[in-house]
């Protein structure tokens, strides 16, 4: 893991690249040059472990550019269950949850990955109350769909068929 600068993230990628990221969508540029500036920008190598099951973070990530697979600690063994590529969102669900990690997050193209600590939010807040609106709406938003999509998983690994559940046996 190597800590890079936010100037030079900025200069390698244009604003308008972040704009184009789900879970920057809609910001203004001043904003997104708050977050990229007030949050930790990393790079990981390909295999490297950004986070291990178990671990409490008080903070949550977006993959600027890269694959971040997630293996989800299942009893005794870690599965492989998603993906979080360019402008997905890691961790928000456990930061607002106050959830230790359920999993093993690993690099798994050389990623630039964000992070964003707690605080931040509230800061975000306070210097720019429309705008964090606007960035709850995109957390939300992907946290939806991430939902949709495990629920697609299980639905298809299930085989289960449409009952109806409130009827009396």
């Amino acid at each position: 893991m190597k800590t890079i600068s936010y100037e030079q993230v900025v200069d390698e990628y244009g604003i308008a690249y972040f704009r184009g990221l789900a879970s920057f969508g809609a910001l203004s540029d001043e904003v997104i040059t708050y977050l990229l500036a007030s949050g930790v920008i990393s790079s990981y190598a390909a295999g490297e472990v950004i986070c291990k099951y178990g671990e409490r973070d008080r903070s949550f990530a977006i993959i600027i550019n890269g694959d971040v697979a997630f293996y989800k600690h299942c009893k005794d063994r870690d599965v492989l269950t998603r993906h979080f590529i360019s402008g997905d969102q890691m961790c928000f669900d456990l930061m607002i949850g106050l959830i230790k990690h359920n999993g093993t997050e690993i690099a798994d193209k050389d990623s630039l990955i964000l992070e964003m600590a707690d605080h931040l939010l509230f800061d975000l807040h306070e210097k720019f109350p429309q705008q964090f609106g606007l960035f709850m709406i995109n957390m939300s938003r992907e946290l939806s769909r991430e939902i949709s999509l495990l629920e697609e998983v299980i639905g298809d690994s299930t085989g289960w068929e449409k009952r109806n559940r409130y009827k009396k046996a």
